[in-house]
């Protein structure tokens, strides 16, 4: 598979020189690095914030790599999901030549990067009389040697409904002789199968994407997962910038990574689950929803009567929400981020008024 991989790559990551960062040895001043030997505060000496971080975030890769049950080789931390979207592109399509494949409505920053690359964006919508499922009839026709990555997320933002696994499976078969398949698992811990490894075992064209932000509450500390064969991280690696973690965002991360933290992390979701359920039922009763999509993320999608109005309403009572209306099919549709059963009932309490 190496050969094949090789020829996705852009020539320019080919034939770049990866970056050298300045070697660091237990008990050893580094003083090859242009650090400070001081603090200008109490608590950054005490962190040791003068210092740069490991040039490659080694300790968390390791935790990740355990919890998620891959191979260290197969991991690659990035800053937030969104950061490895930015360097997939950067790594595999040419500018002005090669193209990416999406399925909206989905996530945006697909062809935001797309375009900064100067990459070209060919949409295949989702079947909205389907279920929003995939048209793998449509796929077959359009995929060719320029289709460097297709980008599938399920559950899907922001629709929030799961792709079956079916279907997913034949997209990645479909794909495997023209370009990656990436597969956004951004709310994968909130659907009821998770099925990353037997999809990176069975092709070796797919790139899994995950996040820390949602299920770990972690948003802030932006930690992003890519997985992938070795040859397709060894690949990304050589783009992506030294020292990209600071130290209070490695602490964060690797204290949520022990099995308290995951432990607190599965409370938390069950929790937001039975919450979206609450909201769901609450919302039938209020005549302002024309309709609730399905969702398997932390967040519900409906469609009302008047978009604005609605989100207006809810910002009253200081609850902001998002009108995702300017997506394919998707006019007045308001995508709801679920909360606690007090910010919950004062969203209900609110749009009960319209």
């Amino acid at each position: 598979m190496t050969k094949a991989i090789e020829k996705l790559v852009r020539p320019e990551v080919l034939n770049l020189k990866p970056y050298v960062p300045a070697k660091s040895i237990q008990d050893a001043v580094r003083l090859n690095a242009n650090e400070s030997p001081y603090c200008v505060t109490e608590q950054a000496k005490k962190d040791g914030l003068n210092l740069y971080p490991d040039a490659v975030p080694i300790r968390i890769r390791e935790r990740i790599s355990q919890y998620l049950d891959v191979d260290e080789n197969n991991c690659v931390i990035t800053r937030g999901s969104t950061e490895a979207i930015d360097v997939l592109l950067r790594v595999f399509c040419q500018p002005n030549i090669d193209e990416i494949i999406i399925f909206p409505p989905t996530f945006e920053m697909y062809q935001f990067y797309a375009a900064i690359q100067g990459v070209s964006i060919k949409s295949i919508p989702l079947l909205e009389t389907n279920n929003y499922e995939i048209n793998l009839e449509l796929l077959g026709r359009e995929l060719c040697t320029q289709s460097k990555l297709i980008f599938l997320s399920s559950p899907s933002n922001p629709i929030g409904h799961t792709i079956s696994k079916d279907t997913i499976f034949k997209a990645c078969e479909m794909s495997k002789d023209f370009g990656l398949l990436v597969l956004d698992l951004a709310y994968i811990e909130f659907a009821d199968e998770d099925f990353t490894k037997e999809v990176l075992s069975a092709y070796s064209n797919v790139v899994v994407l995950r996040t820390l932000s949602k299920a770990f509450g972690l948003a802030g500390s932006r930690c992003g997962v890519l997985l992938a064969s070795s040859e397709i991280t060894n690949y990304v690696m050589r783009v992506l910038p030294p020292y990209s973690f600071s130290k209070p965002a490695e602490q964060s991360i690797l204290e949520a990574l022990t099995e308290d933290g995951i432990e607190t992390s599965k409370l938390n979701i069950n929790e937001i689950i039975k919450e979206r359920i609450y909201l769901e039922e609450a919302f039938t009763s209020i005549g302002c929803i024309k309709k609730i999509y399905q969702s398997n993320a932390n967040f519900i999608l409906v469609e009302v009567e008047n978009a604005d109005q609605f989100c207006d309403k809810a910002k009253e009572y200081g609850l902001l929400l998002r009108n995702v209306g300017y997506q394919p099919t998707l006019s007045n549709c308001v995508r709801i981020t679920v909360g606690t059963r007090e910010q919950n009932d004062l969203l209900i309490k609110g749009i009960k008024t319209l």
